[in-house]
């Protein structure tokens, strides 16, 4: 017999989820509330401008995302590979040479430009320790498990990384969890450590080919519906929109964490879930849009950059052909929230100036996520892919796992939890 599934929410988490289910034979209908799948990263329209609602980063470590974009057809053409390096123009330099792993760090680091040699070899004294040993206890911060280094490498090279990757300022972020993300990304194969910049917006990455691949294998996909309600019996459960009451087997739960509680109301034995759920807290990602002059280009696709609100900027014309248009990025933004967009747009537009000769921008806009991504702090416990439902399984980047909120965290819960659901009786 042919199982129905339903899965609410079309980002990453839930079309990984849907695809496995519909390779597996199953009968899915993924409801989305939006106009377009891809969740907190997706495609959106900007004085039709077609954009991203934040500038993303891959890591050659995220196996199970790269599985995925390549099993529903996207060319790796879509991908632009490059070696791990940090270049913060006029500060510092870091770049990893096509070594085996970890020779590859440990000359990057050697050859640094912008540290001295006390610094860089602190730095590889505690690379080689940290990848090497033991991870940081469950309640340490990122802040005090850096304590030791140096200021300037702390403030240049390590807490950026932690905020990059964390999206979580290092004194209230975790050091486990960035221990894991640097043990991912810097040992075993030295493919890992690479940097991956899409070339393509990022619904036309995974979202809209899985959703076409869906379609082929039988599923549906239904946007611009939102699912109001969600009631579970013994022998199935009832998904309800504003015009029906439609019937499933099973259902995952593919919805950011702050929207599980309405959603689950009328589910008791998934208040302990809830409750979990609830106690998680939020962190905001900005994202600047300033287009300059045609041929105005950066000396590499990606820089970092010195000082505040942003730490990156992304030449959108070496990647995605939008000549002269750069995306800067803030993750961590709490700080912005409460000043005028015209002001945090000024303070990005005075970095890049530091990185560029560069003319006043013709176009500028800003995006602010302002619950992008779960912080992810000492201790906090998330929840599995499993619920104390049998008919109801999770998705989503804030589940337990080794990874803070990414999309290799969102596509292996989608993965996982419809692993699971299969395994169920």
């Amino acid at each position: 017999m042919t199982r129905r599934v339903a899965v609410i929410g079309g980002g990453w988490a839930g079309c990984a989820a849907a695809l496995t289910l519909a390779q597996a034979g199953c009968r899915v209908s993924v409801f989305e509330a939006a106009d377009r799948l891809g969740g907190r990263a997706r495609t959106v329209t900007l004085d039709d401008r077609e954009l991203d609602n934040g500038q993303h980063i891959l890591s050659g470590a995220y196996t199970q995302t790269l599985d995925l974009i390549a099993r529903v057809g996207v060319d790796s053409a879509a991908l632009l590979r490059l070696p791990f390096a940090l270049d913060c123009p006029g500060e510092f330099t870091v770049r990893c040479p096509r070594l085996p792993a970890p020779w590859h760090l440990v000359a990057g680091l050697a050859a640094a430009r912008g540290f001295s040699l006390r610094e860089k070899a602190a730095a590889l004294r505690w690379a080689g320790k940290a990848l090497g040993g033991a991870p940081p206890a469950a309640r340490q911060t990122a802040a005090e498990w850096l304590a030791g280094q140096p200021q300037r490498l702390r403030e240049r090279l390590w807490e950026p990384l932690c905020i990059a990757a964390l999206n979580t300022p290092p004194a209230r972020a975790s050091a486990a969890s960035l221990h894991a993300v640097l043990v991912a990304s810097l040992s075993g194969r030295r493919a890992n450590s690479d940097l991956i910049l899409p070339r393509v917006n990022l619904g036309a990455l995974f979202p809209a080919p899985a959703a076409r691949r869906i379609a082929e294998l039988g599923g549906s996909v239904h946007l611009r519906t939102r699912v109001r309600a969600l009631t579970a019996a013994r022998d199935g459960v009832t998904v309800v929109t504003a015009t029906a009451a439609m019937p499933f087997d099973h259902a995952i739960i593919a919805v950011a964490p702050q929207h599980l509680k309405p959603l689950v109301r009328a589910i008791a034995a998934l208040d302990a879930t809830v409750a979990t759920v609830g106690a998680l807290a939020f962190e905001p990602i900005a994202t600047a849009y300033l287009q300059y002059p045609p041929g105005t280009r950066l000396d590499r696709p990606m820089l970092a950059l010195a000082g505040q609100p942003a730490q990156f900027v992304f030449d959108r014309g070496q990647t995605h052909g939008q000549d002269g248009l750069f995306a800067a990025v803030a993750s961590a933004a709490s700080a912005l929230i409460g000043q005028s967009r015209t002001a945090w747009l000024d303070a990005i537009e005075r970095q890049l100036t530091r990185v560029a000769r560069l003319p006043r921008p013709s176009w500028r806009r800003g995006v602010i996520e302002k619950q992008a991504t779960w912080s992810c702090r000492p201790g906090i416990v998330r929840p599995g892919t499993r619920t104390a439902h049998a008919r109801v399984f999770l998705a989503g980047d804030y589940l337990h796992g080794a990874y803070p909120a990414t999309l290799e965290s969102a596509t292996l819960a989608g993965v996982q939890s419809a692993q699971a659901l299969l395994e169920a009786s």
